[in-house]
């Protein structure tokens, strides 16, 4: 019997260079949405890393007759877009049947008759796949196992953000965007970014993207690549640039008058009975310490209900009937004898305890054109709460929200009202008062306070003295305080800022809550505020 010669064919292979035309920095500039500038767009791109050899080329088809047999994928192709492949045998001897197996070894597959060639359906895709062929004739001798591989490549290159924006980025902020493209099929042919409108070319491999000092906007940076197989492939990236702060300036005329209005809400509820004894006592050197200005004082009580002493009703004068305000004018023995038979309540209010809710009642009723509220506060004059309570706030209405109250007092007097929040409470965390006469702790009182740079009291005291120094003090400050809509935000880049009749004003002040205090009384003028708040 003639010996058979059997020779092995060189697998087929494929060697993908990706050739960048861009290996360094490309600059552009760009815009966002409305009316964005933000400098330069710079693509630095990396270049992909080298791939792994693959198997070498089939040789030329068509071997020597009688020397070798042949198995090939689409006539010795390295690579093709398709699943679909034609297989072509040859064989060096009258070969009856052939066993296709998937896989370099032969180890499977049936056989079956034979054929010069066919078509075969892979169910690999976008992978190297390698294919084995042994051939057997009628004799039953099989030839030695022959294999052929070929790259089916049927998409687009790989886009992967590695790095983008995934919050809210702050205007003024610098923007990063890190992607890579690669192709580990045909390769990457070309790879276009757009960004704010405008396109360029990127590369593939790595591609940085920075983007400095953006300004507020929406922003997409789109992707799109081709491999050199004509498929292509695109994404995107969006994003938000916007500030959490907003910039305001506020104008605040000052004029010489020392006006000052005093809204004292009392707690009349069953709870208060031992703060109530001797609350004249409690709070005689009021009048004392804000002696010289120009001051008014009314009373109301925690009762929210629509009765003749709640819903910011002002209480009339204990002694003086068919009156509900103290004036400067009052001689100091009488205004002090008044207050403080005023501040004593006899009767049991509700133990919904609401002074945020009274104190935004009063000022609606103070503008009415009827009622003991009428006048009570002034056009011109600063304002001042004290709140006296053993309870906290017990709603959660709009009127009972202390930023809801200054936007009010704001709106209504054009941002030209000083607004101090005091109170005399149970203070958060005083374990001592709360488990005697304090019932609850005052946390919204406490953080109106806060706000408006207010005296924090302690309701169970036995004397009020050096806390109504302290609050009386803080009234007469609303003389040369600017009460701002809102708490400023003074950091390494945002400062508060005067100006007093067009020019920089350097009188020191301190910031406390919304409110601006000066250390010196402030003279006549107009002054506007340069600040930001946080949205």
């Amino acid at each position: 019997m003639k010996n058979l010669g059997w020779a092995l064919l060189l697998t087929i292979s494929f060697t993908l260079t990706a050739c960048l035309e861009n290996q360094g920095s490309v600059e552009f500039g760009s815009a966002g949405s409305g009316s964005n500038t933000n400098g330069d767009f710079s693509v630095v791109t990396e270049p992909s890393p080298t791939p792994s050899p693959s198997p070498e080329e089939s040789p030329t088809p068509t071997p020597p007759a009688g020397e070798s047999a042949v198995f090939q994928i689409n006539s010795g192709a390295k690579i093709t877009d398709s699943s679909n492949l034609e297989l072509s045998f040859i064989s060096v001897f009258s070969a009856a049947y052939l066993k296709l197996s998937v896989g370099s070894d032969c180890s499977g597959g049936t056989w079956e008759s034979f054929v010069d060639s066919k078509m075969y359906q892979s169910t690999q895709s976008n992978q190297n796949v390698t294919l084995s062929v042994q051939y057997k004739d009628y004799d039953n001798r099989v030839s030695e196992c022959l294999n052929a591989s070929i790259l089916i490549d049927e998409l687009g290159p790989e886009i992967v953000f590695s790095k983008y924006p995934s919050t809210t980025v702050e205007e003024g902020s610098n923007v990063e965007i890190v992607f890579t493209v690669t192709d580990a099929g045909a390769g990457v042919d070309k790879v276009t970014c757009t960004f704010a409108g405008v396109a360029k070319p990127c590369a593939a491999g790595t591609n940085a993207i920075k983007i400095p000092s953006m300004v507020s906007g929406t922003y997409t940076l789109a992707v799109s690549a081709t491999d050199k197989l004509a498929h292509s492939s695109g994404k995107s990236i969006t994003f938000e640039v916007s500030s959490k702060y907003k910039s305001l300036v506020q104008t605040v005329q000052v004029t010489p008058n020392k006006k000052v209005d005093l809204l004292i809400v009392i707690d009349n509820s069953g709870s208060m009975e031992y703060e109530q004894k001797n609350m004249a006592k409690r709070v005689q050197n009021l009048l004392g310490v804000i002696k010289g200005l120009d001051w008014q004082i009314a009373v109301t009580t925690t009762d929210p209900r629509d009765v003749k002493l709640g819903d910011g009703r002002l209480v009339e004068l204990t002694g003086k009937k068919g009156s509900y305000i103290l004036t400067s004018a009052m001689a100091d023995a009488e205004a002090q004898a008044l207050l403080g038979a005023t501040l004593q309540r006899t009767e049991t209010g509700s133990g919904d305890e609401q002074a945020v809710y009274v104190t935004y009642r009063a000022i609606e009723r103070s503008l009415s054109q009827t009622g003991g509220n009428v006048n009570f506060v002034r056009p011109d004059a600063q304002f001042s709460v004290l709140v006296i309570s053993d309870e906290d706030e017990s709603k959660n209405g709009t009127k009972n929200d202390p930023q809801s109250l200054l936007n009010f007092v704001s709106q209504t007097y054009g941002g030209q009202k000083a607004f101090s929040f005091h109170s005399i409470i149970t203070r958060p965390g005083d374990t001592a008062c709360k488990s005697t006469n304090g019932y609850a702790y005052g946390y919204r009182y406490e953080q109106f306070s806060k706000l408006t740079g207010g005296v924090i009291g302690d309701v169970c005291a036995a004397d009020y003295a050096a806390q109504v120094t302290g609050i009386a003090d803080g009234i007469r400050k609303t003389l040369k305080t600017f009460t701002l809509t809102c708490a400023p935000v003074v950091d390494a880049t945002k400062a508060v800022t005067v100006l007093k009749d067009g020019q920089p004003y350097s009188g020191a002040f301190t910031v406390s809550g919304v409110n601006m205090v000066f250390s010196n009384d402030l003279p006549q003028g107009e002054y506007k505020v340069y600040y930001s708040c946080v949205k």
